[in-house]
C-alpha cells in the first residue's frame, strides 16, 4: 500500500527540504522545554520520565526513507514534554507494515489513510485518534479520474475498452474510491476490473507514476487522488484535466493501539489538535506532518461511507462497525462513537 503526500495535501506534502528538519528542531526547542511559557490552548506539559518506555510511531516513507527519519525526530521531539515520556519513531515504507508493527506491539501510533486503519480497526482493534487537516480547510478528500485534455475523452463512458492506471490495489484513494466512481455510473460492475468495461487495468505503484503514465500518453486515464496533479511539474499540469471526481473520504489519520491508555491518548490528541498553522514554528512542525494544515478529532463514524465501499470490494468484513449513530444527526456521539 503507498502513502500518497503532496505540496497542498492530503495529507500531502511534496518533501521538505533537510534544513527545514534542522529549524523546526530548533524553532521548538524553547517549547519543548516543560517550565517555557505556554498560551492557555496549549496542553500541560509534563517532565519526562527518560526512564520509562518509549512511545513508538510509524511513519510512512512517501520518498526519501532518510528524509522522513529526519523530519520525525521533530515530531517525537514536541510530542514528549506533553507526553512525560520518551517518544520514538521509525519509517515504515508501506501501510501494511505499519499495521503488522501495531500487530506484533512494535508501534503504539501509526500515521495510515482510511482504508489501513479500518483493516487494522477490524484486525487488531486500532483506534483513530485525530484527522489530517488539508489545504482546502477540511478534513476529507476524494479521488479522480485523469485524462489528457486532448485526448478526445471528455466523459466517463468514452473510456470503454481504454487503459486505466490506479496506483495501488490496497489503496483507498488511489483504487477503491476511482472505481466506485464507474460502479455507480452502472460502467463497471463491483467483482470484476479488467475485460468487463476496461480494456486493460494497469497498478502503477502509485499516484506519481500514474499520473505520469496519462501525461506521457502511456495509459488513457488514472483514477487517483485530487492531489496528484501537484507531483506534475508547473508546465505539465495545464495538459491533464479530471472528468469525474468521488464522494468524499475522510482524511489520513492518526490510529493508536487497542490497549494503549486512554490518558496517553488523549495528550497525544490534544497535542496535535493545538499545533496552529498561523504560527510560524508550528507550521514548520506540521510541513514536516506531511504539509498539513492540522488536525482534528477523529470518530469512528467519519468512516461510514468508505467502510461501505470497502466492504463491498471485500477489504473488510463488517461496515457497521463505522455506521453513523442515530444520536449523530443531533450533534451528539455516542459513547461507542467517541472511542
Amino acid at each position: 500500500m503507498s502513502w500518497k503526500r503532496f505540496a497542498c495535501r492530503p495529507g500531502t506534502g511534496l518533501l521538505m527540504a533537510a534544513v527545514m528538519g534542522m529549524s523546526i528542531i530548533g524553532g521548538l526547542g524553547a517549547a519543548s522545554n516543560p517550565d517555557s511559557n505556554a498560551d492557555d490552548s496549549t496542553p500541560p506539559r509534563r517532565e519526562i520520565d527518560r526512564n520509562a518506555p518509549p512511545i513508538r510511531i510509524a511513519f510512512i516513507s512517501y520518498a526519501n526513507p532518510q528524509q522522513v527519519a529526519r523530519d520525525s525526530e521533530a515530531v517525537c521531539r514536541y510530542l514528549e514534554p506533553f507526553l512525560g515520556v520518551p517518544v520514538k519513531g521509525f519509517v515504515t515504507l508501506d501501510y501494511g507494515s505499519s499495521v503488522e508493527a501495531m500487530r506484533n506491539e512494535q508501534s503504539d501510533l501509526a500515521f495510515v489513510d482510511p482504508l489501513a486503519f479500518m483493516m487494522a480497526h477490524e484486525q487488531i482493534g486500532a483506534k483513530p485518534l485525530v484527522l489530517e487537516v488539508y489545504a482546502t480547510g477540511q478534513p476529507t478528500y476524494y479521488s479522480c479520474i485523469w485524462v489528457r485534455k486532448d485526448s478526445g475523452i471528455r466523459e466517463l463512458k468514452d473510456l470503454k475498452d481504454k487503459v486505466i492506471a490506479f496506483a495501488d490495489q490496497v489503496d483507498m484513494s488511489g483504487h477503491l474510491m476511482p472505481r466506485d466512481i464507474f460502479v455507480r455510473q452502472g460502467l463497471l460492475p463491483s467483482n470484476r476490473l479488467e475485460g468487463s468495461f476496461f480494456k486493460q487495468v494497469y497498478f502503477a505503484g502509485g499516484d506519481e507514476q500514474a499520473i505520469r503514465a496519462v501525461y506521457n500518453g502511456f495509459v488513457d486515464a488514472a483514477g487517483i487522488s485530487q492531489f496528484a496533479y501537484l507531483l506534475l511539474r508547473p508546465e505539465e499540469r495545464d495538459e491533464i484535466t479530471v472528468i469525474a471526481r468521488s464522494i468524499d473520504s475522510p482524511s489520513h489519520l492518526v490510529m493508536a493501539r487497542r490497549n494503549l491508555s486512554d490518558d496517553i491518548c488523549e495528550r497525544i490528541s490534544e497535542a496535535l489538535l493545538a499545533l496552529d498553522s498561523k504560527k510560524p514554528d508550528e507550521k514548520r512542525l506540521l510541513d514536516q506532518l506531511y504539509g498539513v494544515q492540522g488536525f482534528v478529532k477523529a470518530k469512528m463514524s467519519d468512516f461510514a461511507d468508505v467502510a461501505d465501499i470497502a466492504e463491498r470490494y471485500g477489504f473488510i468484513r463488517n461496515q457497521r462497525a463505522f455506521a453513523r449513530p442515530s444520536s449523530e444527526s443531533s450533534g451528539q456521539d455516542t459513547p461507542e462513537d467517541r472511542q
